[in-house]
């Protein structure tokens, strides 16, 4: 595991030394994305007059914003779930050659696949409170589709300094931090029922609940 303090624009390369459980922090200019923003980029193809090239990490992120004296501050910032994405995500990162996504949790299959193909890596929030990360902004730099989509929908470019910690969940090699973690859950499980001789033991409700959603 190691800690790396990073600077957007990231490069393919850099990208590609990450693994599993390294620590990052970001320097430079992140912009958020929730659902109107995939959707409509992807079905109607309108994006906003973003440099994607140039600001290459996506934050998937509900915030709360406050106008003080006519410019828009950060109050908290929390990351919403990534795997709510999963449809969005494989087509997202190849349209617009997504380095970094930053999110909550962890992706599917179908976006690992993109990430290991395009050089992408998923960064999972942890436990950082809101408010703490929010500190972290140095300044909202634009804001686009406001009026239209609301607060929590429209796109945010934010310049962060010394953004996260965040745990690289998702690497380009194909591997997913929270899929091993379950893989050990579930033979430590396994050896637990078979030493003191549970059988046919089921959680209530959904069997096939993720342990990590």
């Amino acid at each position: 595991m190691l800690t790396r303090r990073l600077t957007i624009p990231l490069s393919e390369e850099e990208v590609r030394q990450l693994n599993i459980e390294d620590v990052v922090y970001l320097d430079g200019l992140i912009y958020t994305c929730r659902s109107l923003f995939q959707v409509r980029a992807l079905e109607q193809n309108i994006l906003p007059p973003i440099d994607f090239e140039k600001i290459n990490v996506m934050f998937q992120m509900g915030g709360i914003m406050k106008k003080v004296e006519g410019k828009w501050t950060v109050v908290s910032l929390l990351c919403t779930s990534s795997i709510r994405f999963e449809k969005l995500g494989a087509p997202m990162i190849r349209k617009l050659s997504v380095r970094a996504i930053v999110g909550k949790g962890t992706m599917g299959v179908e976006t690992m696949w993109a990430m290991k193909e395009v050089g992408c890596v998923h960064l999972s929030w942890g436990g950082l409170m809101g408010n703490i990360l929010a500190k972290k902004v140095k300044r909202v730099v634009d804001v686009y589709n406001l009026d239209e989509l609301g607060v929590l929908e429209a796109t945010w470019v934010l310049e962060v300094e010394n953004f996260g910690p965040f745990i690289v969940d998702i690497d380009t090699k194909g591997n997913n931090l929270f899929h091993q973690v379950n893989a050990q859950v579930r033979k430590n499980l396994e050896a637990t029922y078979e030493k003191y001789g549970i059988k046919d033991f089921t959680y209530t409700g959904n069997e096939a609940s993720c342990l990590t959603c």
